[in-house]
């Protein structure tokens, strides 16, 4: 009995210490508590959002200019007691360089600020002035092309080329360029909280493995949030990271008949889960009505009530392990095709929502011309009374607890195999249990993603900076660990720092550190910096980039296998306050093979040491002055944007050039 005792003493310790470095790795700024949205001071955030959509359209700005203020416009959404606007944009947003002004009239007596900017600079604007004005502020990732919405986040068809900003292929390494682009570039907004990184994936897109008519690994949505949520981190770690769900998947597993939106199906989650870390992810589904979307579910004759089953099966089922966030819904309420039957449908989301302790969403959407679901503002610009009676009454719902997940059992893992194994091992592991598993660790590897095989067996795949030690199965409720150890063969050890060189410097200095397991450094933090720019140069040496923000203080270098802080504070001179953001006026020549110099003009290029050419990461960068740099097209590069960044940020080419 004492020695049960002492055990059960063990595991728990085991388990409350997993928790803890799961949740405390590297977690910054906005973070995931108890199914809930945390600021960075560990206040509770309700999310009262509505979307304003204009950076995705043809326009590249907000709609409605020609008739009301930008300024104004930010000004009513908040009046109206919403504390958060989700912004989609485009790649469109960030290169095309033609003034809004010219894209759409815009009322020049309402927006004199606006006149003669690219969409860019008014989207810095607006993001500044909504900042500023207290609203929390959620980037969406619209589409790839400012035409339509897309369904995937790359474009290889080149019948589709035309859509696209600068009429190329856009590849994921595009999408994952812009992603942290606007991650750095709002990095300083104390309101800019998250982005959504793709929206509404649909059509040929399936979820993971699983379906036989779907092999190509391109369209698969888990690996290619999880390479966007690892992005975005890596450039701004204080983001959460909203993602939506899918529309089908086909794997024989979730059940592809129930009725669903573009967006709204998370039921690969439960078994194939998102190997995001728990305290920055987001799910976020869309789901409307019949003004949008006629479903078979609305001509049920229990309609509505028959509708909470199918929105608990497609995400609601996992309120409490993660905040869910519709980042979707609306209509028309009462004046759309689906008449009286589209109020019934939003007044049920509602008492759902209200039910299941789901207080946060953002409505689609502000202005009246979503022709299938009209905004907060009538035509005539007149506030909606009875959508906003209906989003009061949400948000009015008495704080509680999100509904508790579905009992769990307590996992009991009998054995596994291998019993070694190096990195890319596949783990099967028995026991019972293991419904609603949700991940694993192995050593100092946390949230592992695992496949749930039946209720006996599941197995997981050994990554990279797993080290030898007990496996861990958890699900919302319990965490079982094997009685054994696991041997990783090869296992990569974590950072270690000697010594660095500078001890002092500006912003831009750059900081050689010494040491050992810096293989797969990707983040740096120099003072209350969290953003420093790392290169790898070999296992026992890195170079860290002072950036803009820093302040005196360790430096610390993070892999997946643990982070490594100096011993002694860099001191960082009064210069580090300074830093300007690079602005690229124009380039030549416009096209040339490998070992072309390119010659760039514009300005803020002091500190610039890296350059990008379409998808080669490591063009050589010479700096001329202030207003000039030199690139030299490495091997490997591609037909692309020019990018060239400083330590304040980056700025892309409006205008691809051409490798030969």
């Amino acid at each position: 009995m004492h020695h049960a005792f002492v055990s059960r003493a063990l595991r728990a310790l085991a388990a409350g210490l997993l928790a803890l470095f799961a949740g405390a790795a590297i977690a910054a700024g906005y973070t995931a508590q108890g199914g809930r949205i945390h600021d960075p001071s560990g206040q509770e955030i309700q999310l009262r959002g509505i979307s304003h959509f204009g950076f995705n359209a043809p326009i590249l700005q907000p709609q409605f200019l020609w008739a009301m203020g930008w300024k104004q416009q930010i000004a009513q959404i908040k009046s109206l007691g919403f504390n958060a606007v989700r912004v989609p944009f485009v790649p469109d947003t960030l290169y095309n360089t033609t003034p809004v002004d010219r894209l759409s009239y815009v009322d020049p007596a309402l927006n004199p600020e606006l006149i003669g900017k690219t969409p860019l600079q008014a989207l810095d604007l607006w993001m500044a002035e909504a900042d500023r004005q207290g609203l929390y502020l959620l980037l969406d990732f619209h589409s790839v092309s400012k035409q339509r919405q897309y369904p995937t986040w790359f474009v290889s068809n080149p019948a589709d080329f035309g859509l696209v900003y600068n009429q190329q292929a856009y590849t994921k390494a595009h999408w994952l360029r812009d992603l942290a682009f606007v991650a750095r570039r709002y990095a300083h907004l104390p309101r800019f909280f998250a982005i959504d990184v793709f929206n509404e994936p649909n059509g040929k897109v399936r979820w993971s493995t699983g379906d036989a008519s779907m092999t190509d690994p391109a369209y698969f949505w888990k690996a290619a949030v999880e390479s966007a949520a690892a992005t975005v981190l890596a450039a701004n770690p204080n983001l959460m990271i909203f993602v939506q769900g899918i529309a089908g998947n086909f794997d024989g597993v979730k059940n592809s008949r129930v009725p669903m939106n573009w967006g709204e199906d998370f039921q690969p989650q439960a078994y194939q889960p998102l190997a995001i870390p728990l305290d920055k992810l987001v799910l976020s589904p869309h789901t409307y009505g019949p003004d949008v979307f006629v479903k078979s579910s609305f001509s049920a004759p229990n309609f509505p009530a028959n509708l909470a089953a199918d929105w608990e099966l497609l995400f609601g089922r996992f309120v409490g392990l993660h905040p869910v966030v519709p980042g979707e819904w609306g209509g028309r309420f009462g004046n759309g095709s689906g008449g009286a039957q589209d109020t019934r449908w939003q007044n049920a989301f509602v008492d759902w929502m209200i039910a299941k302790g789901m207080r946060s969403s953002f409505y689609w959407c502000y202005t009246p011309n979503s022709g299938d679901t009209g905004g907060i503002l009538d035509d005539n610009l007149a506030v909606r009374q009875d959508k906003m009676t209906l989003l009061r009454r949400l948000w009015a719902a008495a704080p509680a607890s999100p509904a508790a997940p579905a009992a769990y059992a307590q996992q009991r893992i009998a054995g596994f195999a291998p019993a070694s194994g190096g990195p890319g091992t596949v783990l099967t592991v028995s026991g019972s249990g293991f419904t609603g598993t949700t991940r694993a660790s192995l050593g100092q590897a946390r949230n592992i993603a695992v496949t749930v095989l039946s209720d006996a067996q599941l197995r997981f795949t050994v990554p990279a900076g797993a080290t030898t030690g007990q496996i861990a199965l958890s699900n919302p409720v319990h965490t079982a660990f094997s009685a054994t150890a696991f041997n990783v063969l090869g296992g990569a050890a974590a950072p270690a720092i000697s010594q660095f060189a500078p001890l002092s410097g500006p912003v831009g200095t750059q900081v050689t550190v010494q040491g050992s397991g810096f293989t797969g450094a990707t983040v740096a933090w120099v003072g209350q910096a969290k953003n420093a720019p790392v290169r790898v140069v070999d296992d026992g040496r890195v170079v860290v980039t002072v950036p803009a923000g820093a302040t005196t203080g360790a430096i610390g270098i993070f892999t997946p296998r643990g982070v490594a802080f100096t011993a002694r504070s860099f001191d960082v001179g009064a210069a580090a306050a300074a830093g300007v953001a690079p602005y690229i006026v124009n380039f030549s020549p416009a096209a040339g093979p490998v070992g072309t110099v390119v010659t760039i003009n514009g300005s803020g290029f002091t500190g610039a040491s890296t350059a990008w050419i379409g998808a080669a990461r490591n063009a050589t960068v010479r700096v001329l002055s202030d207003s000039q740099v030199q690139v030299t097209v490495p091997a490997g590069a591609t037909s692309g944007a020019i990018g060239v960044f400083n330590p304040a940020g980056v700025s892309f080419t409006a205008s691809a050039f051409t490798v030969n």
